[in-house]
């Protein structure tokens, strides 16, 4: 069939994409097939052929090149069309896809595919959820062909410090198989108990580490000295606690598998590794997790917020004799005025005193149940009613956009009367849904305060008993697990904060 080939008064671009290069099949075709209908398509409805933007990438990425430098045209140039040949070349991601459709429909530009309609903003939307599945569907078989694989003792990559892989062949029903097995290599699953134990009951980071490992001998799997990084990578291997992680992408497991490994660590001593990395993240840098005050890192000044730093200074008797004294500051005192006007100071002594005695108290399960339980009653009352409302009602949205939708298809709807119903519907949804999360972090974060009753007495109660035998270094290992913040006032007033 020929096209009468026609000058219009409208410009459009192209824009062309597959996830890989020479990637074809249904749905997938190549650039030159799309450069070809981008052309025809122009032909067809009389437009000006302009620029075309290719993308050899997947479409779940929003940071393409090319994807960006066509934005970038738009908003230059402002052609009339972008056409695609099928929607999810233009994107996977619905939110994207919808997003861009508004602010171009708005400027004054139509995106326009070859091979489907999408003048409907109903269809898009069916369209755009569509495409997303896709997504979904190709990631779903990835992750559950890789998980038979890993099932089967397929590990890809050098093998985690502290184990090693052995191989043996045999035969299973006339035919050659490879058994493989994990071990432990006992060298150096040493060293990472020295490092466990360093990092959990020595309060010490990475470089202080490292240094005491190559003071002590040791050296790296390829003889090399230990440094900072190396230690991290080694501690943060799920492999330690036996759990197989593979294929992480974007910060999600693709993979996880327990009980894949035999454990270095047990899961007592995996988590209490997580609280400490959890709190060093907190505070990454500076003394205080080394310091020989037990209350830095969590003494806080009770008027500005700021942190409160043990301070020794001296001060002469009257035989001339230098006498050194402790003490707690306010650090944003300490430097400029404006930025706290209180001089909170306290002795080191007496506030520790006081600290742990008013710590005491919630030893008691019963005082604990009282103090803290009662704060959190309150905010869920009402609480889980109010979600399940907000969740009924985004479901009737649901319920109402797929009979509008019905009345669409079989034209007992106007495109105006839906467009305008939909509109109305869509801004209700945006306020259920940030309502719907808010409702959700409360009960969550009371949820936290009543699991805080639970388990703060025996926390405490272990920590008052075993800081009678312990350095100032462990026993701030240990408080930091249960305390998160003290406020201290001027007047000698304590606020504290627990950790789950």
């Amino acid at each position: 069939m020929i096209i009468p080939l026609t000058v219009g008064s409208k410009q459009a671009i192209g824009y062309l994409r597959v996830s890989g290069p020479g990637q074809v099949g249904e749905r997938h075709s190549s650039l030159d097939t799309q450069q070809e209908r981008f052309l025809f398509h122009c032909k067809r409805q009389g437009y000006r052929p302009g620029r075309t933007f290719c993308d050899v990438m997947s479409g779940r990425r929003d940071d393409r090149r090319e994807y960006q430098a066509m934005l970038s045209y738009v908003r230059a140039n402002k052609p009339d069309v972008i056409v695609v040949q099928w929607l999810d070349r233009f994107g996977r991601n619905p939110r994207e896809i919808l997003r861009r459709y508004w602010e171009l429909e708005e400027a004054g530009v139509t995106v326009e595919a070859t091979d489907e309609d999408l003048k409907e903003e109903m269809l898009l939307l069916v369209r755009a959820g569509m495409a997303g599945a896709v997504s979904r569907r190709i990631s779903a078989r990835v992750r559950a062909n890789m998980a038979k694989a890993v099932t089967k003792g397929v590990h890809v990559g050098t093998d985690p410090y502290g184990l090693h892989q052995v191989r043996s062949f045999g035969t299973e029903g006339g035919r050659s198989v490879v058994r493989r097995a994990w071990e432990i290599v006992p060298a150096e699953a040493e060293v990472i108990r020295h490092i466990w134990r360093m990092l959990v009951q020595e309060n010490k980071g990475y470089l202080a580490v490292a240094d005491a490992l190559n003071a002590m001998g040791y050296r790296t799997r390829r003889g090399k000295i230990w440094r900072a990084g190396n230690v991290s990578w080694v501690i943060r291997s799920e492999s330690l606690n036996g759990r197989m992680v593979y294929g992480k992408e974007g910060g999600q497991e693709l993979v996880s598998l327990d009980d894949f490994f035999p454990e270095i660590l047990t899961d007592a001593e995996w988590k209490q590794l997580q609280e400490r990395l959890a709190i060093r993240r907190e505070m990454p840098r500076g003394k205080r997790h080394v310091s020989e005050y037990l209350l830095s890192g969590v003494l806080r000044c009770g008027h500005c917020g700021g942190p409160m730093k043990g301070k020794t200074s001296s001060y002469r008797l009257k035989s001339g004799e230098m006498r050194p004294y402790r003490t707690y500051v306010c650090l944003r005192n300490s430097v400029a005025k404006a930025a706290c006007p209180v001089h909170n100071y306290h002795r080191v002594k007496p506030l520790e005193d006081v600290v742990l005695s008013f710590l005491s108290q919630y030893s008691d399960p019963k005082r604990v149940q009282e103090l803290l339980a009662k704060d959190a009653k309150p905010d869920t009352a009402g609480l889980d009613a109010q979600l399940a409302g907000a969740e009924k009602r985004l479901a009737a949205l649901d319920r109402d956009f797929l009979q509008n939708l019905d009345l669409l298809k079989r034209g007992l709807l106007n495109d105006t009367e839906f467009d305008k119903a939909n509109q109305a519907r869509r801004q209700e949804r945006q306020t259920l849904e940030a309502r719907h999360a808010e409702l959700k972090a409360r009960i969550e974060a009371a949820k936290r305060r009543m699991a805080q009753a639970e388990a703060v007495p025996g926390k405490l109660a272990s920590f008052l008993e075993a800081m009678r035998s312990m350095d100032v270094r462990q026993a701030k290992a240990m408080l930091q697990t249960i305390v998160k913040e003290v406020h201290v006032y001027r007047d000698g007033k304590l606020e504290v904060e627990f950790r789950v």
